[in-house]
């Protein structure tokens, strides 16, 4: 009952819980995303026909945000995880930082890519995981988010 009600008064996914259209106010896509530095999470939402939504990391690299697939549970295909088929189907997400929805669009990084290496460098250096012990057979695709 009280998962019920979080996720309604949120609009969006409620711990690993997925969740539907997120609330919050529209804003401008921000130029810089260094001030999510600091947030350990944010949400992501796709299908926009059908919203679906989830909490995910998000790191940054000079003034470009980046969002993997998973680098540590669930899945080790990314195309087992409902948004990322999502997103293989139509590039259009939402991204909510605290109360702010960017509406923005999700692009798949070439993996062994300069750009992919820099990324997966940021969020292993954000959320202090040892680069060492990932799990080689875990597929971790990531994307770039960018204005629409």
């Amino acid at each position: 009952m009280l998962a019920s009600l979080a996720w309604i008064a949120c609009g969006g996914p409620v711990g690993p819980l997925s969740g539907g259209a997120l609330a919050g106010d529209v804003k401008p896509s921000p130029e810089r995303w260094d001030f999510v530095a600091e947030i350990a999470q944010v949400q992501l939402e796709t299908n926009p026909a059908e919203p679906h939504s989830v909490n995910t990391w998000i790191g940054v690299v000079e003034d470009t945000a980046y969002i993997p697939s998973s680098m540590i549970r669930g899945p080790k295909a990314p195309g087992e995880r409902g948004w990322v088929r999502n997103v293989g189907e139509d590039d259009r997400v939402r991204v909510r930082v605290g109360d702010a929805i960017y509406e923005l669009r999700a692009l798949r990084v070439a993996d062994a890519s300069a750009e992919y290496l820099a990324a997966h460098a940021a969020l292993v250096k954000k959320y202090e995981l040892d680069a060492d012990a990932l799990d080689p057979d875990r597929a971790i695709w990531i994307y770039r988010l960018q204005v629409r």
